[in-house]
């Protein structure tokens, strides 16, 4: 662990650690978010040997283990280390930024298997030299066109596969921007390497104004940065209403896989060592992790589908109309030194007024404070802690302007009700 491991806001990793208010943050970046039932029961082990036992699943589909000490972090890593889970150094451990859709090489309704595409470029960007110089937050996106779609998940450089007159290609996209490129699938990873390099160039000198790649689409527009390497845009916004909810029991034809959720993405590492003694007992080989905070058990037949949601349900969620999974909620006090909110605690006693369905989108965020962690992008209330009390946001993310300030807990509760009085039941 560096010597600047004890700096406060940066986005950790395992190899380097971030202090909270409950001791070190250790951030596992999962290839693919797939993991053996071994590996999971190696970290499950390891958060009960050397941490509190919980685990943080975020939205990037990474695991943060938590309560990690000085003292302990060395024999975690050196155990985790022996299962595949930990980088050679940070600099590769912290480019390693790529998402993908969770039934990758799996899901029979997908166009493609991106597992291989996932491997290569994790690859490439930790073999890159040049690329470790990316901000921490960059992020790469690969989307494989079925059923859990992530594409409208917020990225940097984003690759959707897609089929236009019978030709099976990647749509690039940069951020959330309405242009996107065509390309042959052999040719991700070099793409990906000329979009990285292109931002780095124009971001040099300009690196407080242009940090992530919407700020560079914003300055230059999507149609010049793809013509700079040659390609050619057409227009395709991102469809944000047909998303399958990642938990409950699914049917994909012959495929069938089952989601659980726990409340705002806290996991306790005793749970899911039942959860793998469970999977164990079925004899099924993997969890997946998912960028909505929620891990699916592939292969399960309908029956221990069924079992499973009778043994768990008391700990988590297991149904995709659960008014939790519209509500994003960071640590808060006393996990995060930031915060001076409950914000777990609250957003639970407030989850009784949301009544909208979680397919949605976030509907309300409570945020400890105005880094907006636990949910980076606008929902329609964001309760911002400060001093003990709550500023509120409508239609905004956590670094807005308040609409109202100083609230507690009752009237927090009542702005609530009034902003989201026009939800479905």
């Amino acid at each position: 662990m560096t010597s600047t491991s004890s700096i406060k806001g940066w986005c950790p990793g395992a190899l380097r650690p971030m202090e909270s208010g409950d001791g070190l943050i250790v951030r596992l970046r999962v290839t693919g978010g797939v993991l053996s039932l071994k590996q999971a029961r190696a970290i499950t082990k390891a958060s009960l040997d050397f941490g509190n036992g919980l685990m943080d699943l975020s939205s990037r589909a990474n695991l943060q283990l938590r309560g990690v000490t000085h003292e302990t972090w060395p024999k975690l890593i050196n155990a985790l280390t022996e299962h595949e889970l930990i980088d050679n150094d940070e600099e590769a451990e912290s480019i390693r930024n790529v998402m993908a859709s969770p039934l990758a090489g799996i899901d029979p309704t997908s166009l493609m298997d991106i597992t291989p595409h996932v491997r290569a470029l994790e690859h490439h960007l930790k073999a890159t030299q040049a690329l470790h110089h990316l901000p921490a937050k960059f992020g790469f996106l690969i989307d494989d066109g079925g059923a859990l779609s992530i594409k409208a998940l917020s990225t940097d450089i984003g690759f959707e596969a897609t089929t236009i007159n019978g030709t099976l290609s990647f749509a690039v996209r940069l951020g959330q921007a309405d242009e996107v490129a065509l390309i042959h699938p052999n040719d991700l990873v070099q793409t990906a390497d000329a979009l990285a390099h292109y931002f780095l160039q124009a971001r040099r000198g300009h690196e407080d104004s242009i940090r992530r790649i919407t700020n560079l689409v914003a300055r230059e527009g999507a149609q010049k940065i793809f013509a700079h390497l040659g390609l050619q845009t057409l227009k395709s916004k991102i469809e944000f209403h047909d998303r399958v909810s990642p938990v409950g029991f699914h049917r994909f034809g012959t495929f069938h896989c089952l989601g659980l959720a726990a409340p705002f993405g806290r996991w306790h590492a005793n749970t899911i060592s039942n959860l793998i003694d469970f999977a164990d007992r079925y004899n099924l080989t993997s969890l997946r992790l998912t960028p909505w905070r929620a891990l699916i058990l592939p292969g399960i037949t309908e029956e221990a589908a069924q079992d499973a949601i009778a043994l768990f349900s008391h700990d988590l969620i297991t149904q995709a109309q659960d008014p939790r999974l519209a509500i994003a909620a960071c640590s808060g006090q006393p996990a995060c030194l930031h915060a001076s909110v409950k914000t777990q605690e609250d957003a639970l006693a407030f989850s009784r007024l949301v009544k909208s369905p979680a397919l949605s989108g976030i509907r309300l965020h409570v945020s400890g404070c105005e880094k907006g962690c636990a949910h980076p992008r606008s929902s329609k209330v964001t309760l911002v802690g400060r001093e003990g009390l709550y500023d509120l946001v409508v239609n905004g993310k956590a670094n807005d302007t308040p609409l109202r300030r100083g609230l507690d807990a009752t009237w927090a509760a009542a702005a609530i009700k009034e902003m989201l009085e026009g939800d479905a039941a």
